[in-house]
């Protein structure tokens, strides 16, 4: 008798535990399972009209995030903070190292407008063509290096402000399953700057103020030059950028409820 006692008692813990572990696995699975887009995106069908529609849910989409998504942790975009960028041109005429820190990106998202998309999902490539009217990025420098023969060294605090500025975003994904649905995660995300204006402003050049006032003229004047060296650099550290704040989205939201079939 005290042996079947002993087995009853047992035998309910073992069923208890169970069941309790049973419950917490159901939790973490509903806990951890596929999201769906805010209810505030609107969403395309994968038909004659999906680049089209693409462009216009796109638009509305990242207006609405401007200010940022906290169920998909995604930060505010307007002003958008960015910790560090750096930025190096090691070739003739220019070869320079940029490190700027504590970073605002403002006007980036008010300003753009994405004017076309090219998709081709079975392949998981998107291109998208935009226009930004103004990016302006205000942050702490420190730089170092030589601008057509000229040596150039400062740090301090540096305004960088980008005009009229065309831009290629090329989103490069690749599938991978969870729970046996298919998502869409970015490997790569590439950008390419076209702007029609640079302004640049660095203080304390050389520590001293005569000369920085020299220079920063003398990169004003000759921006184009010295931004097409650079904006290899601009490109990666924002193409860097944009993955992240994509993937907060991709990984968490199944490829089907994104982009509709």
């Amino acid at each position: 008798m005290e042996l079947r006692m002993h087995y009853k008692r047992t035998h309910s813990k073992t069923v208890v535990s169970l069941v309790l572990a049973t419950i917490i696995a159901v939790v973490m699975a509903v806990g951890c399972g596929a999201k769906d887009l805010p209810d505030s995106f609107d969403k395309c069908k994968r038909d004659s009209n999906f680049d089209k529609c693409l462009v216009d849910a796109v638009n509305k989409a990242i207006q609405i995030l401007k200010t940022g998504n906290k169920e998909f942790e995604i930060p505010a975009l307007e002003p958008l903070h960015v910790k560090s960028l750096v930025i190096d041109a090691g070739t003739a005429p220019i070869n320079l190292r940029q490190t700027l820190k504590n970073v605002m990106v403002t006007d980036m998202i008010s300003t753009s407008k994405i004017h076309r998309y090219r998709t081709d999902l079975d392949n998981h490539l998107i291109i998208c063509d935009s226009f930004t009217g103004r990016i302006e990025m205000l942050g702490d420098y420190e730089m170092s290096g030589r601008i057509l023969l000229l040596p150039i060294t400062g740090n301090g605090r540096a305004n960088i402000t980008l005009v009229n500025t065309k831009i290629e975003h090329r989103l490069i994904g690749e599938p991978f399953e969870k729970n046996g649905i298919k998502y869409m995660r970015l490997k790569e995300y590439r950008v390419s700057f076209e702007p029609k204006r640079v302004y640049m402003h660095f203080e304390n050049l050389f520590n001293d103020a005569t000369l920085s006032q020299t220079m920063n003229r003398f990169l004003n004047d000759n921006w184009e030059t010295v931004f097409n060296e650079l904006k290899v650099g601009y490109a990666k550290s924002f193409g860097r950028i944009f993955r992240e704040i994509s993937n907060r989205l991709f990984e968490k939201i199944p490829m089907d409820s994104i982009f509709l079939r």
